[in-house]
């Protein structure tokens, strides 16, 4: 998440830089992304509650600030947020596989394992981000293995 956050701010450096304008929707969601690159998670759900304030009909706002309160261990307000992102935008393997997080935090195994499933569905390269990977196994062990093994690990808790 970080790699990515620092990528997109200097993207709206460069762009900011050739004259070409960002949206203040665009400024929030960058702002957002800063702010909890530097562990700033209040800000980053001020910057993100902008974003959704300027556009509430796009999902990245959202998405943006579920991850956030899901990092904050604020688990049943993110889900609100993902659900939200994913009736915007159905097609989010970032908002699965995060609300799968949740899910999983929550103890709701047999939901977090759908959605895992769901994401990798449609992204089956979502499994490679480091920053996502190290978020996702805050709870279980074998941490390098990725969403699959995460995945694979749920499926054992349910079986027994």
């Amino acid at each position: 998440m970080k790699t990515l956050g620092v990528f997109l701010i200097i993207v709206v450096l460069g762009v900011a830089g050739c004259g070409i304008g960002v949206s203040d929707y665009d400024d929030a969601i960058m702002d957002g992304l800063s702010s909890l690159n530097l562990n700033k998670t209040e800000k980053a759900i001020e910057n993100f509650s902008r974003a959704i304030n300027i556009d509430p009909q796009r999902a990245d706002g959202y998405l943006g600030r579920a991850n956030t309160l899901n990092t904050m261990d604020r688990y049943e307000q993110a889900l609100n947020d993902y659900n939200r992102a994913l009736e915007i935008d159905p097609n989010m393997a970032n908002a699965y596989v995060n609300r799968g997080i949740a899910y999983s935090h929550l103890g709701e195994i047999e939901k977090a394992i759908a959605d895992y499933k769901k994401g990798l569905e449609i992204d089956p390269k979502i499994d490679d981000p480091p920053g996502f990977i190290k978020r996702l196994f805050d709870n279980t062990p074998n941490t390098d293995k990725g969403i699959r093994k995460h995945l694979e690990v749920l499926q054992q808790q349910v079986k027994s």
